[in-house]
């Protein structure tokens, strides 16, 4: 059940990123987005997986599906939706690493993440309008994701699951540059979309797995 579920996954990924993605918004193209982190939710869900991890799936493919929607109301409903999935993801990663002694020790790493954070609100600021409240929301939930990172081993499982924290926050980034900072007719914007789709879906592939096969 687990390599279907896998290989729906990849599929619809593939599907949704290298087709619907760049297609007009449809059912069909939401039911791509959606099922691919869905399916993986399905697998933590079936593997009797922690039930944050199943839930942080679970919001993230809840997530996917309004963002695909593409428009200002579905966008705010998205960002709250993957807001839960980082609330989910902290107190994992909390419990799969050994919490708050290591991040202490790694505590120059942690200080340039809070300040890369804040200095990527900043940039983003001039084009965030209407939204920066709920960008600002967003922007600490998944900074206390990625400190909470912080906290997890380099051996074994761990270090996948730290690899995944790390390719989130690095799709996010390039997310927020595209649609708050890129202007509309950038040539970049078809090759960011392509870089976020597929880090973000590799990024909850690198958690998902790397919680359940420590």
């Amino acid at each position: 059940m687990i390599w279907v579920l896998l290989g729906l996954s990849a599929l619809t990924a593939a599907l949704y990123g290298f087709w619907l993605g760049q297609q007009q918004v449809s059912m069909a193209r939401s039911a791509s987005k959606t099922a691919a982190i869905g399916a993986l939710a399905c697998i933590s869900a079936t593997s009797d997986g922690p039930w944050l991890l199943t839930a942080a799936l679970g919001f993230s493919a809840l997530g996917d599906y309004f963002l695909s929607r593409e428009n200002d109301k579905a966008f705010l409903a998205g960002m709250a939706a993957f807001f839960l999935a980082h609330l989910a993801y902290i107190p994992l990663f909390l419990q799969l690493g050994e919490g708050f002694d290591l991040i202490a020790a790694r505590w120059p790493i942690a200080l340039g993440f809070g300040l890369y954070a804040l200095i990527f609100y900043r940039i983003l600021w001039p084009g965030l309008g209407g939204f920066r409240l709920p960008v600002l929301g967003y922007c600490a939930a998944i900074t206390g994701m990625g400190l909470a990172a912080l906290g997890l081993t380099l051996s074994g499982g761990a270090l996948f699951v730290l690899l995944g924290a790390l390719a989130f926050v690095l799709s996010d980034t390039v997310l927020a540059l595209e649609k708050f900072r890129l202007p509309a007719a950038s040539k970049t914007k078809p090759f960011a979309a392509y870089f976020v789709w597929f880090s973000y879906w590799l990024a909850q592939c690198l958690i998902t797995f790397g919680t359940l096969y420590p």
